[in-house]
């Protein structure tokens, strides 16, 4: 399973057009998914026009509710990275990726790297 940053849901048709190996290994039947947070983040847009339709069929429909387990744990994440406030909703994308079990795909690694030692698996990716 991989999940996807909303960074990485912007990179997708520049990856597509490239052969990026990450859409390989979801068009060879790895599934995909982003949580609802992300998938909020990413129509903010600016998109194109059948954009958005073109990413959910990508992910096969999967955009995961964010449950109540998650909060609890991204706030424990938050925490633990020191409660340094950019870190907020990254805590929560994080949880929902580490609960899934899921390989996390971002382009700001930075960003979601106080995570890796509580769980999230970490895939760095350029655009």
């Amino acid at each position: 399973m991989i999940h996807f940053d909303t960074n990485a849901l912007i990179a997708l048709p520049q990856w597509a057009r490239s052969g990026h190996t990450l859409v390989d290994r979801v068009v060879d039947g790895e599934a995909a998914a982003v949580c609802a947070l992300v998938w909020y983040e990413y129509l903010l847009g600016p998109l194109a026009d059948g954009e958005a339709e073109l990413a959910r069929a990508f992910l096969g429909g999967n955009i995961e509710p964010v449950h109540e387990a998650d909060a609890e744990f991204a706030a424990g994440l938050f925490k633990a990275a020191g409660r340094r406030r950019r870190l907020k909703t990254d805590a929560l994308i994080a949880a929902a990726a580490i609960r899934a079990g899921a390989d996390f795909v971002t382009v700001n690694v930075a960003d979601f790297q106080p995570f890796v030692d509580h769980g999230l698996q970490l895939i760095p990716a350029e655009v």
